[in-house]
C-alpha cells in the first residue's frame, strides 16, 4: 500500500441516499488509494485474503469478519490473493440511523443503531468477529437485504412498497449487529499490528485539532527524535504526520461549517490560524470554498464509488 506524498487524499463516493448496499466478489488483487468517505461504512468479509488498514491499524480479515468504517477514517485496502475476495459492504448515511429511529418511535438521541461504532472506538479496533450462529445469523440479515434490492432492480414494475421493505430489512440488520456488538463485548478483539507510539500520537492529533500541533511539539511531547517519528509515521500510515493533521483539521473545519458554524469561527476551532491559508486549504481538499460549502453543495455532489485503478472502496 504505497502512497504518493505528492498527492492530496481523496474522498470516494458521496451519497445522494440514504444507504447503498454491494455484494462484491472478485478475482484479481486489489490494492485501493488512501482515502476516506462522508459517510460510515460496514464491511462483512465473506472469503479471500485481504487486509484493512485504518488509521494506523492493519488488519488481517478472517471469513466473517465485520469491519466498521466511520465516517472520516482514513483507511486502505489490499487483497492480495487473485483467486477470489467476496465482502458485502454497506454505506450508511449519519441521517439514516435518525430515520429508523425515529420511524420505530425510539428517543433517535439514544443513537442505538450507532452503539457498534461508539464500542469500536472505546475498544480502539475496527474489527469484530462473532461466534458462528450470530455471524450466520447476520450473514441471513445481508442476504435478505440483497434479495429485496435485487427483486426491485429485476423487476419490470416496482414491487408494492419495495423502498419501506427494503429500509425495514436494512432497520432489522443494524438492529442485530448492535445488539450482537452490546452483547457480546469479548468479540471485539485487538487483531491489528501497529505501533503503539504512533497510535498514541494518532490519539494526540485527533484530541487537539483546535491547538499546537507543530512537529517539533509533538516529537517534544512523546520523547522522540522529529526525523525518527516523521519516518515511523509515514512507514506505518502511509502518509506524513502534516499531511495527516492538514487532513483532519480540514475534515472538522468541514463538518463544522455543514453544522451551521460560520466559517471564520470553524477555521480556528479546527487549528486554523490564518484565514487565508484555510480557504486555500479548504478549496484544495473539498473543491469548494468554506463559503460555498454545506449541505446543499455536499448533496449535489456525483456519487463516486471506485478508485483510479477500478477497485470499490
Amino acid at each position: 500500500m504505497d502512497f504518493n506524498p505528492s498527492l492530496p487524499y481523496e474522498q470516494k463516493g458521496y451519497l445522494n441516499c440514504d444507504y447503498k448496499f454491494f455484494h462484491i466478489n472478485e478475482t484479481k488483487k486489489v490494492q485501493t488509494d488512501w482515502h476516506y468517505h462522508d459517510f460510515d461504512k460496514i464491511v462483512f468479509f465473506l472469503q479471500g485474503k485481504a487486509a484493512y488498514a485504518i488509521e494506523g491499524r492493519k488488519y488481517d480479515l478472517k471469513p466473517y469478519d465485520i469491519v466498521l468504517v466511520p465516517k472520516n477514517n482514513i483507511h486502505s485496502v489490499e487483497a492480495l490473493d487473485s483467486s477470489k475476495y467476496e465482502r458485502y459492504i454497506l454505506y450508511l448515511k449519519p441521517e439514516i440511523y435518525d430515520q429508523i429511529e425515529e420511524f420505530g418511535g425510539g428517543d433517535k438521541k439514544t443513537h442505538l443503531l450507532k452503539k457498534c461504532f461508539e464500542i469500536a472506538a472505546l475498544k480502539k479496533t475496527n474489527v469484530v468477529h462473532f461466534d458462528a450462529a450470530t455471524s450466520a445469523f447476520l450473514l441471513k440479515c445481508f442476504q435478505e437485504l440483497e434479495e429485496c434490492l435485487n427483486s426491485s432492480q429485476n423487476s419490470c414494475k416496482e414491487p408494492f412498497a419495495q423502498s419501506l421493505k427494503s429500509k425495514i430489512i436494512l432497520a432489522r440488520l443494524l438492529i442485530m449487529l448492535n445488539e450482537a456488538c452490546v452483547s457480546c463485548k469479548d468479540a471485539f478483539m485487538e487483531k491489528a499490528r501497529y505501533n503503539r507510539k504512533v497510535i498514541d500520537i494518532i490519539d494526540y492529533i485527533s484530541a487537539n485539532l483546535g491547538n499546537d500541533l507543530s512537529i517539533d511539539q509533538i516529537a517534544d511531547r512523546f520523547y522522540i527524535s522529529k526525523y525518527h517519528m516523521m519516518r515511523v509515521f509515514k512507514n506505518e500510515t502511509g502518509y506524513s504526520v502534516h499531511q495527516y493533521i492538514m487532513e483532519k483539521r480540514i475534515l472538522l473545519a468541514r463538518d463544522l461549517i455543514i453544522s451551521g458554524m460560520p466559517a471564520m469561527t470553524a477555521s480556528l476551532e479546527s487549528g486554523f490560524r490564518d484565514y487565508s491559508s484555510f480557504c486555500k486549504a479548504f478549496q484544495k481538499q473539498t473543491g469548494h470554498l468554506p463559503s460555498e460549502y454545506g449541505n446543499e453543495c455536499a448533496n449535489s455532489c456525483e456519487r463516486v464509488f471506485l478508485d483510479r485503478k477500478g477497485n470499490y472502496v
